[in-house]
């Protein structure tokens, strides 16, 4: 067998709760401890846009070797502005036209799980809910696992179905169904001791009310339509992570790159770069930056010169666009048993990155986001 090294290892663990860099199909290698973690995010948007507060609280109990109860509780606090139509502006120049800083939402959400492990298989079954003014959803997810060839080769599938609900403020009581399914498998491979690499592939399918309630598109000739798209939505996604352990620079180096594709004509691209580090006092340092990319959607346009026949939207998110961006974050064992991590992520949103398609400059922003994060193991 390829047994990992303990050096890989620990980076490995220590990264997986680190912003945006967890791959479902390659779970690090660990103890069975209990658990408690508690995260407060703070993410913003320029030009007085979105502003979401984030706090979260999760724990994990194990039953015996093989058994672990979970559970997980999240409240988002969102507020600002929030783009709705795009309409001609002076010089024949797109202007966006935003909600004002009127926006103000509260969303709670939580679920609980359970996972069992026996030999080399492994199950893990969730459930969970997310509700606010005028969203609901419950969800439920089933993953099996199976080590191969002495553990150094996992498969893993997956499913999971949500059943959402979509009003708007000024019909809060008139909910629009939506479903999702989503379909998901891979393999991780422990390539030698020094190094492992993971490859996944999923699925979705949703159909229902797909639209955004609050989302607006200008017609010159006659004015403002509502958003309008397609009742299905099938997407494929394939990601690949490479993690290695690189013994003349004593630290780990990660790549994750992904495509996806849908029948709404969205291509995206992303590749993620990372260095991870242990250093003298227990201390874990992570930097890296992201680059993304994606085509505008058939049906979009920022704005339209007559009545469109079918579906149509001006939405931002549909828009051909590409983002590059930096994270770092920084780990600090207190004790055996404690804690504390600090993460940072900021990304530049551009128009000319785009992959294909159509987009505006006028939807070109930044976010940042920032998080503490305790943890407890037992």
């Amino acid at each position: 067998m390829a047994a990992i090294s303990p050096r890989l290892a620990a980076l490995t663990a220590a990264a997986m709760a680190l912003p945006a860099v967890h791959v479902r199909a390659a779970d690090a290698p660990g103890e069975n401890p209990w658990g408690v973690d508690a995260t407060h995010l703070e993410y913003s948007e320029s030009g007085g846009r979105m502003n979401v507060r984030v706090n979260q609280a999760s724990a994990v109990v194990p039953i015996g070797e093989s058994f672990r109860l979970k559970a997980n509780f999240i409240q988002d606090l969102m507020s600002g502005a929030s783009p709705v139509f795009n309409a001609p502006g002076p010089g024949g120049k797109t202007q966006q036209v935003l909600t004002g800083a009127s926006v103000f939402d509260n969303r709670k959400a939580g679920d609980i799980g359970a996972d069992a492990s026996i030999g080399d298989n492994q199950l893990l079954l969730r459930q969970g809910w997310s509700k606010e003014n005028d969203y609901k959803s419950t969800w439920t997810s089933l993953e099996g696992k199976r080590d191969f060839n002495r553990k150094s080769t996992t498969l893993a599938v997956g499913f999971a179905f949500s059943d959402d609900g979509v009003s708007s403020h000024d019909a809060p009581n008139d909910f629009h169904t939506r479903i999702k399914r989503d379909f998901f498998a891979g393999v991780t491979q422990i390539v030698d001791e020094r190094s492992l690499v993971a490859v996944s592939l999923e699925y979705s399918y949703s159909n229902g009310f797909l639209s955004d309630p609050y989302k607006l598109v200008f017609v010159q000739s006659s004015g403002l339509l509502r958003d309008a798209r397609p009742d299905q939505r099938r997407q494929t996604a394939a990601t690949v992570k490479y993690l290695a352990y690189v013994p003349a620079i004593d630290s780990a180096l990660q790549a994750i790159g992904s495509l996806s594709t849908d029948n709404w004509g969205i291509r995206s691209g992303a590749l993620e770069l990372q260095w991870k580090k242990e250093l003298p006092g227990e201390w874990l340092v992570n930097a890296g930056a992201r680059y993304y990319t994606q085509s505008s959607a058939d049906f979009y346009a920022p704005l339209y010169l007559s009545p469109p026949g079918g579906a149509h939207s001006s939405d931002y998110r549909l828009a051909g666009f590409g983002s590059i961006g930096w994270l770092a974050g920084v780990t600090q064992r207190l004790t055996p048993n404690f804690s504390v991590q600090i993460a940072a992520e900021r990304t530049y949103r551009r128009v000319g990155l785009r992959s294909g398609g159509t987009g505006i400059d006028v939807d070109n922003y930044i976010w940042g986001l920032y998080l503490v994060t305790l943890q407890a193991r037992f």
